[in-house]
């Protein structure tokens, strides 16, 4: 028994197999063999993704952004979009703090890695493996420089690719950015492109624009809040999302803690510390024209698509015309500011850097063509960079005396016409109540230091004048209600406007836009152009393939009014250019012949200058006036000294291209000879006794005009003031003659011929003068006195031969 007991346990045990040498060395072998296949696999798999990275260009890794080019309707360049707003900036100027953020936040083992972080990919799966979802990433600094200079995000979604086809490729290029460029040049490219929300690009935009600040400046809470929006731009934006932006600043001051970048006392404090904003962001180098086709690419085709670049942009500007007006703006924007005595801000004084919006005196225009809607240029203020506000988009001043033919057509529309009679007198400025309750009222429409009051004058005179107390009248005349209806009508926006004589002289705002396309009913018989104005036509990508084009729509527009009250006060305005109070303005248009009108606009104050008018394609507006409400220009700052001279550079630049279409007369107005005296029908005795302004000479000449009338309203009776009675009438005829003339409405005659006295002054049947031995044409009772008028020749027989004889 002990003996079997000390066999037993002198009996070698058998080793267990994972002991054995010959375990291990098979293991190894069949790791080596499955690493092997592996790496094969994994280099065949990858190796697309791999030559791809290698397609790369490295040496435009630091081409921020393709401009588009914004090209006028000849294909011309006149400006670049660039939709990015940053500030390259050397990396010698970002504080140690911030890139210590920075690697706290995104990327701790920058220093050490290749482009690619094995151990942050590791740790990533992991966590995401443990979450049951990606709640991790892993990209470096140099991967997401890769992703965005080379828009690796768009390319997988053209490709249809996953994402982890595009992280191979990211990985790929990454590596090779890290053999082509040092870590400091890494960094420097990065910071001048990531985005950092609220629409700043670049680590100087984002630290202005957040902070006020420059990026040297910043402290570690600042620069933890910046890079704690890396990671989702809009929504960790502490302008977009303070509390958001907090949780996240807090995550990226505590990773600051363990690289000992700041103590773990410090960040205790800075985690409940509240983030002071100071936004100053950066103005970008554009104008409001860049501004207005931005938007419209936005809305056409979306952000993405905007900051992408690269578009050639096709719109509806002339060129030639944008830049008239735009100098003939500042021309003369600066040439009131030189004024003597000019006592407000000068755009020379103002000072960017101040902080405090200008004051200095603005100005803008727009033209259009108001059959297409298309806008053909557009200046919406003086200076983008200092005052970034769209006056035509935003802006809505009083119209002053630019609401005159609104006024009048409301007028015609109710029954009067060009050649009715309204006061011009002096009137109480407490019936109107416009820049004071005491005095009388002033008569700024007229364009002149020393306005004249010319008693009863006909409409056509009023409007043509530019008359205040009888366009006040007028409106009384046609009813205030129907004025406000009218406007409307015309597209102004006058719904809630209060019915007070005051809205007679331009008292409510309107836009630029608004006004521009309310006078080209004037134009367009009645039609106002297109409600929906557009500026872009046709977009090409970099490839030249066109991404987006114009739809050719039937254009909406608002009927304002018919085409005989469109013409009727188109003729009135057309008068105002000749022997108005712009007379003179017809003959500087280059367009021959020039059919086409304008209108002054001056408030009561001085504080607005208008000029809206048109030719038979185009409309144009121009104002002038601050952006503050209520500062006056200065004492008889006139429209047209300031706005009209603006308005004639710009429409006769475009006589080349948008001239020649004439406003015809439409078949529903006629024309009568009336006397511009009276306003009724004239007769041969209408004459008026004119002083002329320079001399002083009195002069005395016809009276008789031709008018426009809507068809039936021109049959008016015969002027009651004119007998024929001159001042060099012998003055024992003179009260023979003045009882020849009975006031009284002419009876017209049915028959050729009238038998019997004919006292009331009728119409008879002219004969023909051409038939030899006609008699005088008589045609009242004046022609019984003999007074040299309308003497018929008669042919007489040549007298016989005279002989003489001698005795």
């Amino acid at each position: 028994m002990a003996t079997s007991e000390k066999n037993t346990r002198t009996k070698p045990k058998k080793r267990r197999f994972y002991k054995k040498k010959r375990f291990w060395f098979s293991f190894l072998l069949f790791g080596l063999l499955i690493g092997g296949i592996g790496l094969v696999a994994a280099e065949r798999y990858t190796r697309p993704y791999r030559e791809r990275a290698d397609t790369y260009d490295l040496a435009r890794i630091n081409d921020l952004e393709i401009p588009s080019l914004i090209l006028d309707r000849n294909g011309k360049e006149i400006g670049r979009v660039f939709v990015q707003n940053r500030s390259v900036i050397p990396i010698a100027q970002v504080p140690q703090i911030f890139i210590d953020a920075l690697r706290a936040g995104e990327d701790q083992r920058f220093e050490t890695h290749d482009g690619v972080d094995y151990i942050g990919i590791v740790r990533a799966v992991w966590l995401n493996y443990k979450a049951g979802e990606t709640t991790q990433g892993a990209s470096t600094i140099t991967q997401q420089l890769a992703r965005n200079a080379y828009d690796l995000e768009a390319e997988k979604k053209a490709r249809g690719e996953s994402g982890m086809e595009r992280k191979l490729v990211e990985a790929f290029l990454a590596q090779r950015i890290e053999k082509r460029y040092s870590k400091k040049e890494i960094l420097e490219f990065y910071l001048n492109r990531i985005y950092f929300g609220s629409g700043y690009y670049g680590i100087r935009s984002a630290s202005l624009g957040y902070f006020g600040k420059e990026p040297k400046d910043l402290d570690a809470l600042e620069s933890a809040a910046i890079v704690g929006c890396i990671k989702n731009p809009s929504n960790l934006s502490p302008l977009n999302n303070p509390a958001a932006n907090q949780t996240s600043r807090n995550l990226v001051l505590g990773r600051m803690v363990d690289l000992g970048a700041v103590r773990s006392s410090e960040v205790a404090k800075l985690r409940v510390t509240p983030l002071k904003l100071n936004p100053k962001p950066l103005q970008r180098g554009t104008t409001h024209l860049y501004e207005r086709v931005a938007d419209e690419i936005r809305r056409v085709m979306g952000e993405d698509a905007l900051a992408a670049g690269g578009f050639r942009i096709h719109t509806s500007i002339d060129g030639d015309v944008q830049r008239a007006l735009e100098a003939s703006l500042q021309r003369s924007l600066e040439a009131a500011e030189k004024r003597p005595g000019y006592a407000n801000q000068k755009r020379s004084q103002y000072k960017k850097s101040s902080g405090v919006a200008p004051e200095y005196l603005q100005g803008a225009g727009l033209m259009i063509d108001h059959q297409t809607g298309e806008v053909l240029a557009h200046v919406g203020g003086r200076s983008y960079e200092e005052a970034p506000y769209d006056v035509i988009e935003l802006g809505r001043r009083p119209l002053g005396t630019a609401f005159l033919p609104f006024l009048y057509a409301a007028g015609l529309e109710q029954g009067m016409g060009p050649a009715s009679i309204v006061e011009d007198e002096p009137m109480d400025n407490r019936s109107v109540m416009v820049g004071g309750r005491e005095g009388i009222l002033g008569e700024w429409g007229m364009e002149t230091a020393k306005p004249v009051y010319e008693g009863k004058i006909t409409v056509r005179r009023a409007l043509e004048a530019s008359k205040i107390a009888a366009s006040v009248r007028y409106a009384g005349m046609a009813g205030l209600e129907n004025v406000r209806k009218t406007a409307e009508k015309f597209g102004l926006p006058m719904k809630d406007a209060e019915l007070l004589p005051r809205l007679a002289v331009g008292w409510e705002a309107a836009s630029l836009k608004d006004a521009v396309r309310g006078i080209s009913a004037f134009a367009r018989g009645g039609a106002t152009a297109p409600t929906q104005l557009t500026i872009v036509d046709r977009i090409d990508n970099s490839a030249s393939r066109t991404v987006y084009q114009r739809a050719i729509l039937t254009p909406t527009r608002l009927q304002a009014t018919d085409d005989a009250t469109a013409f009727i006060v188109h003729s009135m305005m057309r008068g105002a250019m000749e022997r108005g109070n712009v007379a003179g303005l017809a003959e500087r248009m280059v367009e021959k012949p020039f059919t086409g009108a304008g209108k002054t606009g001056t408030t009561h104050d001085f504080s607005d200058n208008w000029f809206l008018g048109y030719n038979g394609r185009v409309s144009c507006g121009v104002w002038v006036g601050f952006l503050q409400p209520g500062k006056s220009i200065y004492e008889g700052a006139f429209s047209k000294d300031l706005a009209m001279p603006v308005w004639e550079d710009a429409m006769n630049t475009a006589a080349a291209s948008f001239g020649g279409k004439i406003i015809s007369q439409p078949e529903s107005v006629v024309q009568a000879e009336i006397c511009r005296v009276s306003g009724q029908r004239a007769t041969p005795y209408c004459y008026d006794t004119i002083t002329d302004p320079v001399t002083g000479a009195t002069l005395t000449g016809p009276a008789k005009i031709q008018e426009f009338f809507r068809k039936g309203s021109e049959n008016l009776p015969f002027c009651p003031l004119h007998s024929g009675a001159t001042a060099a009438a012998p003055s024992d005829s003179s009260t023979l003659i003045m009882t020849a003339v009975i006031d009284t409405t002419p009876v017209r005659s049915k028959d050729p011929v009238l038998l019997g006295d004919d006292p009331y002054y009728t119409e008879q049947l002219v004969v023909d003068r051409s038939v030899e031995h006609s008699p005088r044409n008589r045609t009242n009772v004046l022609d019984s006195f003999d007074l040299g008028d309308g003497e018929a020749r008669m042919k007489l027989p040549w007298p016989e031969r005279l002989d003489i004889e001698s005795e």
